[in-house]
């Protein structure tokens, strides 16, 4: 066998299913292959990035399937190779597990300035775990599965293989023999320990026990682990509040009455006041970054803190731990809940001081989503997710872009299915929603996915309406266009006097864009036709795109001004009138 039958060979046996990309000269051998073995089906994007975050979208909502799947996403050399950088840049933020494979020029012309030639492995070492050049055809398949072993374990991520042409194309030698069932990696200094020791399990039982406000934090291990349920059976039997990060969305149902919203810099007051008066943070596969806590040096000063962390370099890197449990999130939440020594507190006192934390703007948003209309009549952000949550009952797979409607989307579904939301968090890339949302849908084709962005980010990528288009792919595709970059906007608002310096932007029709594809379009302007034409996307068979014109001034509060710490958090416009402010002093 050759390089590249070797190399299809592996990633069969590995289960794959679907390969995302873009051919090219340095990939063609591959190609060729592929089409050959029939073995696979080939979901072609329209521009690499796409690619990439089809193959994200795939890993992260095979997640919860019975049968995981790794997302691979094949490219050619050169710009095909570069143009991933950003879809790995995002796996290698948020943890995800992914397969790049990149054509790379014939070794004979490697560092010679050839035709699309770039130096893919040095590029991309930065953004992954582990980066590969086979440069034998021996050599193919015995690291297309070391590649898989290595992103789908431990804290998962991106791992490339840049498969020079000539390689594709070489026989193995005659004695060459490789079993897949029998291999095991050898990879020194790569380790991780799933299963927690017993004696920081014997710390944290104590801390827990003795804590009278304590809180969980429900970060992605808990979603990577597979762990809502038993994140949920611990938090009912410790009766203990629970706030999720950007990522820990959709693990348990969002209005579990122990669950405070996410933290962080657009969390709910519930939750960011919660950390400031608890006195110990439980903390599930997270990594305190910056949009979670804000200024070190104020953060959760009186706390103790609990790390549960399957990755070690993580741990007292932002935030110094109290008991650290380097483990899978899972095996430690089935620790924890055999234990006998766990107890159940009322801690009456915390829950009264939580949902007096709840009140503070619980009617200001109630009273925004019902009137659902802004400056002019637009429509608000907010009210359209909110009714589509309950058009939906909150079951539906969501796939936000990046921006205000991101966190639009974080606040105000209701999610009720675990492992339901999918987004870029710690790279935070427009144009992100669209292809990863193919890659949702292709995971879990009998769910319900909705890709919904901003005018902004759905112009960054909206190319991939031709796959969608090709492979008949059923997505509902909402675009929420404010005409300006509404993140932007509204830190222009409160920190730049109102200069809105690059944010206004003209759109094109999308209504004939949707049309030059075949997917059936409605533009939405009426408050009284929101339903209705959430309800015309969910009848339609296949992909509809729906446009609904919005309010640009709306905003997202609270905010934590960058920099800023949770007592500088802001729960009201900075130029509403005098009375409302007065109610921020009341509510401080």
């Amino acid at each position: 066998m050759n390089g590249k039958q070797l190399l299809l060979k592996a990633l069969k046996e590995r289960k794959v299913r679907f390969l995302f990309g873009y051919t090219g000269g340095a990939i063609m051998p591959v190609f060729d292959e592929m089409e050959r073995m029939g073995a696979f089906e080939f979901v072609m994007a329209r521009h690499e990035q796409g690619a990439a975050f089809m193959a994200q979208g795939l890993s992260r909502a095979s997640l919860s399937t019975p049968t995981p799947q790794i997302g691979v996403c094949l490219t050619t050399s050169g710009p095909g190779a570069m143009n991933l950088v950003t879809g790995v840049a995002d796996a290698h933020m948020d943890s995800v597990p992914m397969l790049a494979i990149t054509g790379q020029v014939a070794t004979g012309v490697i560092a010679t300035d050839a035709f699309q030639e770039s130096d893919v492995v040095g590029v991309m070492m930065p953004i992954c775990k582990q980066t590969y050049m086979p440069l034998a055809a021996e050599d193919v398949e015995k690291t297309v599965h070391e590649a898989c072993y290595v992103a789908t374990t431990g804290r998962g991520g991106p791992v490339i293989i840049d498969l020079p042409k000539d390689i594709q194309n070489q026989q193995a030698g005659e004695d060459y023999r490789f079993d897949a069932k029998k291999f095991r990696p050898h990879l020194p200094g790569y380790f991780y320990t799933p299963t927690p020791e017993r004696e920081p399990i014997r710390q944290a039982i104590e801390l827990i026990n003795k804590s009278e406000r304590p809180l969980i934090f429900c970060g992605h291990g808990v979603i990577n682990s597979n762990a809502g349920d038993l994140l949920q059976r611990f938090i009912e039997k410790t009766n203990i509040p629970v706030a999720s990060t950007f990522h820990g969305l959709s693990a348990i149902p969002a209005d579990h009455p122990q669950h405070l919203g996410m933290m962080g810099m657009h969390g709910t007051v519930e939750a960011n006041r919660a950390i400031m008066e608890a006195d110990l943070l439980i903390a599930l596969g997270m990594r305190f970054d910056d949009r979670v806590t804000g200024k070190l040096d104020e953060y959760a000063r009186n706390a103790a803190v609990i790390h549960v962390e399957i990755d070690a370099s993580e741990i007292d890197k932002n935030v110094r731990t109290t008991v650290a449990i380097n483990a899978d999130v899972y095996r430690t939440l089935h620790v924890l809940l055999g234990d006998p020594m766990l107890t159940c507190i009322p801690r009456r006192r915390w829950w009264d001081k939580l949902n007096s934390f709840r009140e503070v703007m619980k009617e200001d948003l109630r009273e925004e989503i019902e009137v659902g209309i802004g400056n002019d009549n637009k429509l608000l952000m907010k009210g359209i997710i909110h009714r589509l949550s309950e058009v939906t009952r909150g079951r539906d797979l969501i796939i936000p872009d990046v921006g205000q409607h991101q966190m639009m989307c974080a606040r105000f579904y209701n999610y009720q299915t675990n492992n339901s939301w999918f987004g870029s968090g710690g790279a935070g890339t427009m144009g992100c929603s669209l292809p990863m949302a193919i890659g949702v849908k292709l995971a879990r084709p009998k769910e319900r996915v909705w890709s919904i962005s901003g005018d902004g980010g759905f112009q960054m990528n909206f190319q991939e309406l031709g796959t969608i288009m090709e492979k008949q792919i059923d997505v509902k595709i909402i675009i929420l266009n404010n005409g300006y970059l509404g993140m932007v906007r509204q830190w222009q608002t409160f920190f730049f006097d109102g200069c809105f310096a690059g944010t206004p932007m003209q759109s094109p029709d999308f209504g004939l864009i949707s049309q030059a594809y075949g997917i059936p379009y409605r533009k939405v302007e009426l408050l009284e036709d929101v339903v209705p034409a959430l309800e015309e996307a969910i009848a339609c068979k296949g992909a509809m795109v729906l446009e609904f014109i919005c309010d640009p001034a709306e905003v997202i509060l609270p905010m934590i001004p960058a920099g800023g710490g949770f007592g500088d958090m802001i729960i009201r416009h900075p130029h509403a009138p005098k009375k409302d402010q007065s109610k921020q002093g009341e509510a401080a």
